[in-house]
């Protein structure tokens, strides 16, 4: 039997025409969306548009001609913007992973990345594990569900040019500083993540607007860091009131997931019966193409050859000594280990201590700081006794982070220790 409900305020209901669905998994094989009218220029935000059910209950909502798009949590997916040589620009979905594969913890091989549209040198990108993507395609198929466009929620946030959003739930905040930048993370590390986020950008945000319910205000304002306070714009909205609008006003910056491998497939079957002549004509002319590019590969063949022989010899000139298997792979590897990769493990690490000295009890957190020349966090802790300093650092090295305690001393009836983390 399927459980479900609909919410629906006010009196009447109003009949939508609905040509988008915005929808996230909420465990157990439901769902929760958001019907947006196709005939509205700006969505309403009313709970007449939001829905919760089971996979069977979301099917029937998708109608002919209506898109659905599911919105992928922000732990589960890293938004980032990658610089790119000219060189690279037509092999870019090749050359991405392997020259993040020196920044990534995880193996390039189980990740898959999908790519923005590049401008300049720049492109952005959305990385999420392969795995987590072939469970969420898997389930809906059970369902008989198949997405039109998968995204992270972080690209369906508002935001403007020079201005910062953070979207408040319960047991979790979402930010937007950028474009393709932000992150999700835990309320009581928020404070600390928003200092390091202001040390790492040049100028304030002219405007912080924070999404969240009027209870909710004044812890929020606790927590924000006093520089930022200033420009805070406070907006009353729930998550799929913020995620409706965002998507339906910036829909332009989404990066949609279902790229490559698993790139949505087309309904064969069903275009075969109507287009079964001009498939017969096509496949002709597919072979008299196939035919002329042949002959254009041996070609290219020949001229690729003597390119890799003067990329060798070019590389040579740079390095004369050692092993050379991959030059252009081996040189980009020695120019990204010149510039360093601490802005880019800064919030990783942040995310992987905050955890572990919550779940410790007798805990408190006295100071920290970050040296980015040295790409390491000092910290100072308070503990009700000298195991506990031990089990922290002993889960920061389970962690795969390298952590040294660089001073202790008695402090009453506790421990005060120093500890010095790198990733």
């Amino acid at each position: 039997m399927s459980h479900y409900y609909r919410v629906i305020s006010g009196k009447s209901e109003r009949i939508n025409v609905v040509s988008t669905i915005l929808a996230r998994q909420c465990g157990n094989g439901n769902f929760e969306w958001y019907e947006i009218d196709g005939s509205q220029p700006d969505p309403t935000g009313d709970d007449a548009s939001f829905f919760t059910g089971d996979g069977e209950y979301l099917r029937e909502k998708i109608a002919d001609g209506v898109r659905l798009v599911m919105l992928l949590a922000a732990e589960d997916v890293v938004v980032k913007t990658v610089v790119f040589d000219n060189h690279e620009r037509k092999l870019l979905h090749q050359t991405i992973p392997y020259s993040l594969e020196d920044d990534s913890v995880d193996d390039v091989d189980g990740l898959h990345f999908s790519l923005g549209s590049a401008e300049a040198n720049t492109v952005p990108l959305a990385i999420v594990s392969k795995k987590i993507l072939e469970r969420i395609i898997f389930e809906l198929k059970s369902d008989g569900i198949e997405a039109d466009q998968l995204e992270s929620e972080l690209h369906a946030i508002p935001i403007d040019a020079g201005s910062w959003s953070i979207v408040v739930e319960d047991r979790r905040w979402l930010v937007r500083s950028g474009n393709h930048e932000g992150f999700s993370l835990q309320p009581t590390i928020a404070g600390q993540a928003l200092e390091i986020l202001l040390e790492s950008n040049d100028e304030l945000p002219q405007h912080l607007t924070i999404y969240c319910q009027p209870e909710q205000q004044s812890e929020v304002l606790s927590i924000i860091p006093e520089r930022l306070q200033s420009a805070i714009d406070w907006k009353i909205a729930n998550y799929w009131q913020v995620m409706s609008k965002g998507h339906t006003n910036h829909q332009k910056n989404a990066i949609n997931l279902l790229q490559g491998q698993f790139a949505a497939k087309l309904p064969w079957k069903k275009w075969w019966q109507s287009w079964r002549t001009v498939a017969v004509l096509l496949i002709a002319v597919v072979i008299i193409q196939m035919g002329v590019r042949y002959t254009q590969l041996v070609v290219l063949d020949d001229r690729n050859i003597a390119l890799r022989a003067a990329i060798e010899k070019q590389y040579r000139q740079a390095v004369p000594k050692g092993a050379l298997m991959d030059p252009e792979r081996q040189l980009r590897r020695k120019v990204n280990a010149l510039k360093g990769s601490a802005s880019s493990n800064l919030m990783s690490m942040l995310v992987q201590i905050g955890p572990v000295l919550k779940a410790t009890d007798g805990i408190s957190l006295q100071s920290l700081n970050y040296n980015e020349k040295q790409s390491e966090f000092r910290i100072t802790i308070l503990a009700s006794g000298f195991d506990d300093v031990e089990t922290v650092r002993a889960n920061l090295e389970n962690l795969g982070l390298t952590a040294e305690l660089t001073g202790s001393n008695a402090d009453g009836n506790s421990t005060r220790a120093r500890l010095r983390i790198r990733g």
